[in-house]
């Protein structure tokens, strides 16, 4: 379905510090690189800053101008490695197989810096990855966006896998631009230039095979919290999201408000206003936080109350269950055989 600008992300400012690292290796000035942003470097490096599409995109258009080479996105994307991302990344590699990865990153793709939705499937012996739906933005603008995700698709898959990601071909949605033999270097495999949409073709082998990082019970944990953060993001984001964000950033562990005003660099009396300012309390955004992590873990695993009560930062499981029970009226042992009874 055809989108709209509105429906395209505000991403938080720090997008562009991968990027701009490259830029700045091949000799670029920060300040020639962010001309016409408004954006700075101290806004980069401040998790509270989002930046507007239009801003993200005079940054890459400054990328193509400065560089001359309309294949720079190849190398835009090769900073992006999966810890880039947060919590998705981390719940990428502890994937049980690479199966697992790729479903997650076809379900949490939005937590990725990404303007395109992703996909997978397998046809007989072959399996394949896709981006697509591009934004309606300039098309040239829409041919580097897909060169930077298709290659950090590709680091971040290596990564994953913990070996060379082994690719049979590739097919891109553009013409290769004057450079096709570029693109066949880059990736390694023939390309097929004029499809419908970026894809990876590989053997589905690959797809049953055991990763090297992988943890399941962290993964799923992760990949809970990763759809708490889906499901509360608003499309522009706000002041709240980033303050679950952080609140979400080390499983088991809940910075106390004044731990969380200094990481994002405010005092806690601000930091009770900014929230305030959009109908909120840090008591209030902690608590549904734990409820929805608490009903997950319940609902969905078999770990035992201790150890749920220290993945929500409780130190004794009495205190998650009176928790708990303020929260949904029952006792967690209830709740659970609810839920299994449902």
């Amino acid at each position: 379905m055809p989108r709209s600008i509105q429906d395209l992300p505000q991403h938080p400012a720090r997008v562009l510090l991968p990027p701009l690292e490259v830029l700045l290796d091949m000799g670029f000035t920060p300040k020639s690189c962010l001309a016409g942003t408004g954006v700075s470097l101290a806004q980069m490096n401040n998790i509270n800053t989002r930046i507007s599409l239009e801003q993200e995109l005079r940054f890459y258009r400054n990328a193509l101008d400065l560089t001359g080479d309309p294949t720079i996105g190849l190398k835009l994307g090769e900073p992006f490695i999966p810890q880039r991302y947060g919590l998705f990344g981390y719940a990428l590699l502890s994937a049980e197989t690479f199966r697992h990865a790729l479903t997650i990153t076809e379900n949490f793709g939005r937590l990725t810096f990404s303007f395109f939705s992703f996909s997978f499937g397998v046809d007989g012996s072959q399996a394949w990855f896709s981006i697509g739906e591009p934004p309606p933005i300039d098309q040239e603008l829409i041919d580097v966006y897909m060169d930077r995700d298709m290659s950090a698709a590709g680091v971040d898959f290596t990564e994953v896998l913990g070996v060379g990601f082994s690719i049979d071909r590739v097919l891109l949605p553009h013409d290769g631009k004057g450079f096709k033999q570029k693109y066949r270097d880059h990736f390694d495999c023939p390309i097929e230039f004029g499809g419908a949409e970026g894809r990876f073709y590989f053997s589905s082998d690959l797809l049953d095979k055991p990763l090297p990082k992988s943890d399941p019970e962290s993964s799923r944990h992760l990949q809970q919290q990763c759809q708490m953060l889906i499901a509360k993001m608003t499309s522009h984001g706000s002041f709240v999201d980033e303050v679950r964000l952080l609140m979400l950033a080390r499983p088991g562990y809940f910075p106390d408000i004044d731990a969380l005003a200094g990481k994002i660099g405010m005092s806690a009396r601000t930091l009770r206003r900014r929230l305030k300012n959009e109908g909120s309390t840090f008591r209030e955004v902690l608590e549904e936080i734990r409820y929805g992590l608490a009903r997950e873990y319940l609902a969905n695993t078999h770990l035992p109350m201790d150890e749920i009560s220290l993945l929500l930062g409780y130190t004794e499981a009495g205190n998650f269950s009176h928790a708990f029970k303020r929260w949904s009226g029952l006792s967690p042992s209830l709740w659970r055989q609810h839920a299994d009874s449902s």
